[in-house]
């Protein structure tokens, strides 16, 4: 049973892959027919689907290395989703999130992730756990969870979850508060 589930984590982590991949073409033809509009989306995904397939296990084992024999794997993702985060805010620096909400879906995605990949790391190397727990379940739900919502947010490049206006909503009360503080 513990195979088919290491198998199917392997491929599930492909079709989240294949997702970014279609999200870009998407975004490509997207681009595409109306030649004038903005190139921020398709780049975008882009550099996020180029971090998951230079990431992705059954890639890596094409190359000899088989990245899920060791417990590095959560570091090196966490390092791919950081550099990534760091392309996004490059490639969206002049956008806000108001005009490309898939700046912060993105960068809040790849930042639970990361929090998700340390913590597997964490629970992995120090304290030697090695029975599967609440944690572990949690950390599967919620890395695939976030990288559709990912997907989905580069197909619409949309607030479908309110995330911008929740963003807004507490820009404005640290601004209320900052001019609370002045007087």
């Amino acid at each position: 049973m513990e195979l088919i589930e290491q198998y199917f984590n392997v491929y599930l982590a492909s079709l989240i892959m294949w997702g970014f991949l279609m999200a870009f073409l998407y975004n490509v033809v997207k681009k595409s027919s109306s030649p004038g509009s903005d190139p921020t989306v398709m780049w975008i995904a882009l550099s996020i689907f180029l971090s998951y397939l230079l990431s992705d296990p059954l890639f890596n084992q094409g190359f000899g290395y088989d990245l899920l024999d060791s417990t590095s794997a959560y570091l090196v993702w966490s390092v791919f989703d950081l550099v990534t985060i760091l392309v996004i805010m490059l490639i969206a620096r002049g956008k806000t999130v108001q005009k490309s909400p898939v700046k912060l879906y993105l960068c809040m995605g790849l930042m639970i992730n990361i929090s998700l990949f340390i913590g597997m790391y964490i629970d992995l190397n120090f304290t030697k756990y090695i029975g599967p727990w609440w944690f572990w379940y949690f950390y599967s739900v919620i890395v695939n969870i976030s990288d559709i919502t990912m997907i989905i947010a580069l197909l619409c490049n949309k607030d479908f979850l309110g995330l911008v206006s929740c963003y807004n909503y507490l820009k404005g009360l640290n601004k209320h508060q900052a001019l609370v503080s002045k007087t």
